[in-house]
């Protein structure tokens, strides 16, 4: 089994995303949610942007670190003046966006899903294909989109999962993501609030430990 693409999700410090870099995330997310504590402005995100780049190029890996600039139901200029001052390399819809908003902007992007039943599952393959580089499963919530550290369920995680190029998130941590590597397979895991001191500030010790779990859960599964 091949490593799964590890992506570490709403930086508000550059340091922090730098080293997530060089401990061995590939994605690093970026929150543009007003109504996040993870929220971070166009200034500081471009910050973060810089760094994680910095941080690829000295790591030299075969998989360059990229960034993820996450919405939430955004409008259309919302987006268009993350492309124009952020430049990220992937946007994130974490919202209820129809397949044809993602899609219109012609960028590469992940289209996260809050899954409560297998009907949330059924809409998952409207959004593949063309600019859809992944999607992202986690366990619903009617009050907030990502981060909460609620647990989908392996029954609905493994349905939808399914569909390929899937990332698992939603309760991971260093202590859970080997088993959920194990049993799911997926294409990539999702963390925030799994190696957080608190929320929006990333804890070293927890990013190398998490980055650790996973690549062993990827040899057990090879062996």
């Amino acid at each position: 089994m091949r490593v799964p693409y590890i992506k570490m999700c709403g930086f508000t410090r550059p340091e922090e995303a730098r080293a997530a870099v060089q401990l061995g995330a590939d994605l690093v997310g970026i929150n543009f949610y007003a109504e996040s504590t993870r929220a971070v402005s166009f200034g500081l995100a471009s910050k973060i942007q810089t760094a994680v780049h910095r941080a690829s190029a000295e790591r030299g890996s075969k998989r360059p670190a990229r960034t993820v600039a996450v919405v939430v139901n955004p409008d259309v200029e919302h987006v268009l003046g993350i492309l124009a001052h952020v430049q990220p390399d992937i946007l994130q819809f974490h919202g209820d966006e129809p397949p044809h908003f993602c899609r219109y902007f012609r960028h590469p992007y992940i289209k996260a899903f809050r899954i409560k039943s297998s009907s949330d599952i059924t809409p998952i393959p409207d959004y593949l294909g063309g600019y859809c580089v992944g999607y992202l499963v986690e366990a619903h919530s009617a009050t907030d989109f990502g981060g909460t550290g609620k647990v989908l369920s392996y029954s609905l995680a493994h349905a939808a999962l399914a569909n390929p190029r899937g990332f698992l998130a939603g309760g991971l941590a260093p202590n859970t993501v080997r088993e959920a590597v194990r049993m799911l397979k997926p294409y990539g895991v999702d963390v925030a609030s799994g190696i957080e001191s608190r929320p929006g500030q990333k804890h070293q010790e927890l990013m190398a430990d998490f980055v650790r779990e996973v690549r062993a859960a990827a040899r057990e599964a090879s062996d």
